[in-house]
């Protein structure tokens, strides 16, 4: 945990994770109001075009989050490739280790706390909604963050990083939009590509020169 908390000092400053917090908060409560736009009366999910607009706003609302977590992956872990930071990590510890405390501080730590958030936020509005939004949700966010990790461990570059990784959600927003936005339903597929990326990108972590 020494390293993981010397990480996330490092990535988002004394107050960096707290203000995570409230913009995921944010994030939890726009999608509430986003439902409630379109179905003013219920806040239960009943129907095919109840799923069909809950699974867009879920959508809309974690490429937001990805966008984030991209621009934290790229200019945060690129950064530290680019100007040799990465160097004092891997002298505290292997490369193993670093690669685990990156990952979960800049992807997991995020992700748990949007779901935390947005759990409570559901509970607090009363909205009931059934809990397979979170494979859902993971399934997206894994995938885009793990596909942003590899890109930026072949380029060390963030601005080229960040660029490629945006191209990429772009792509998959594409494909996403083609199917009327259910993919969200093929988690178990895209839980499956988001381990393998994950494993692909600590192997080239491993094998990367700094």
């Amino acid at each position: 945990m020494g390293l993981i908390n010397l990480l996330i000092k490092h990535k988002y400053g004394n107050y960096g994770l707290l203000t995570y917090v409230e913009l995921e908060l944010v994030l939890s409560v726009g999608m509430v109001l986003s439902y409630n736009t379109f179905y003013p009366t219920t806040r239960t999910i009943s129907d095919y075009a109840q799923q069909f607009t809950f699974n867009f706003i879920l959508s809309v609302i974690t490429l937001i989050l990805v966008v984030l977590v991209i621009k934290n992956i790229a200019f945060g872990t690129g950064q530290d490739f680019f100007d040799g930071t990465i160097i004092t990590f891997l002298q505290m510890k292997g490369r193993k280790k670093v690669f685990l405390s990156l990952y979960v501080t800049d992807v997991i730590i995020p992700g748990v706390i949007f779901i935390l958030t947005t759990m409570t936020t559901f509970y607090l509005a009363s909205f009931n909604v059934s809990l397979t939004w979170i494979p859902g949700y993971l399934s997206i966010y894994l995938f885009l963050s793990s596909a942003s990790y590899i890109v930026t461990i072949l380029t060390k570059r963030p601005f080229r990083a960040f660029f490629i990784s945006i191209v990429i959600l772009l792509l998959f927003v594409g494909v996403d939009f083609s199917q009327n936005f259910m993919l969200i339903y093929c988690y178990l597929t895209m839980m499956i590509l988001s381990i393998i990326l994950l494993i692909a990108s600590y192997y080239l972590f491993r094998g990367v020169s700094i």
